[in-house]
Parts: structure tokens; C-alpha cells; sequence
């Protein structure tokens, strides 16, 4: 179920030496921090990519309850997704997708293929015991070939 949303419209273009940088993304307060700070890091000239990862339904739920789940995921999917509205990008390029997959590993291809500069992703601040049951940030550093920027909750005021 990948899907590509422009949430906002940039009519210029960014130079092709501008910075690109992978955000995760999941609407939670932690999520919208690292958006603000990838933005910031990028520029006015660069594109932050937003991606909201979404886990598969299970195909043993079998028809209607399958094509119940599907939707249900994409309606709340697309109403994170335009959540990103609101939050200060600044002049940053915002290119928000929708890809299904676990979340570091869907970070860590979209990261590849796009050639990003790096990753961003907002930390909960669940402490050793999480990274030990594998958290996302736990994940990306252990297996990613670019920087991973983590931002702790309470690391910037976004009100400034």
C-alpha cells in the first residue's frame, strides 16, 4: 500500500546538491519535535521526507475483516499524514509517504534509495530496558550507513 503525499506545495524546486533528510513519523509529540528539527537541519533549500510507517494486516483475518482492517489503517494513516500541516518546516521542502513495513527498516531503505543525508527520529525516552526490546532508534543505530540524529524530548523549544 505505498503511497506518496505532497502535503505542502513547493513550487520551486530544490538545487540538486540540496540536503535531504528522512524523518520518522508517527503524530505523536516526540514525532512532530523531529520534523521541526529535520526541517531546521535541511533548509530553506532542502526536502525533509516524513515517513509514516504502517505494519501490514494480517491475511489471516480473510474477507470482509481484512478489507475492514486495510481501510480502517489508511484513514488513520492519511489523518496522521495531514497532521504535518501544522507543524513550522520553515521553508524546508515537505514530501510526507505512507509506506508499509516495519519502521527502522522502512527508514533505513527510504534513507538508501534517496540518497539522504540523514535520519531523524523523535526518542520517548524510554530508557535502556526499551533499546533492549528493540526500540526504532535502537534499530537505526545498530544498522544505519548514515548519521541518525535522535531528539529527546525537551532537546529544543519549538516555541522560539
Amino acid at each position: 500500500m505505498p503511497l506518496t503525499m505532497s502535503q505542502k506545495d513547493h513550487t520551486t524546486s530544490a538545487p540538486a546538491d540540496a540536503p535531504l533528510i528522512v524523518v520518522g513519523y508517527d503524530g505523536s509529540e516526540e514525532a512532530r519535535l523531529a520534523v521541526t528539527v529535520a526541517a531546521e537541519r535541511a533548509g530553506p533549500d532542502g526536502t525533509i521526507v516524513p515517513l509514516l510507517a504502517v505494519r501490514a494486516a494480517p491475511g489471516w483475518l480473510g474477507a470482509p475483516y481484512y478489507d475492514r482492517q486495510v481501510e480502517s489503517s489508511r484513514r488513520i494513516a492519511d489523518d496522521l499524514l495531514a497532521e504535518i500541516d501544522g507543524i513550522d518546516t520553515g521553508d524546508a521542502a515537505v514530501a510526507p509517504e505512507l509506506i508499509e513495513g516495519e519502521p527502522a527498516e522502512v527508514l533505513l531503505r527510504v534513507a538508501r534509495q534517496r540518497g539522504a543525508r540523514e535520519i531523524v527520529v523523535g526518542s520517548r525516552g524510554l530508557g535502556r530496558f526499551r533499546s533492549i526490546l528493540g526500540s526504532v532508534s535502537h534499530a537505526l543505530l545498530e544498522h544505519a550507513d548514515r548519521p541518525v540524529l535522535i531528539v529527546p524530548r525537551g532537546a529544543v523549544d519549538v516555541d522560539d
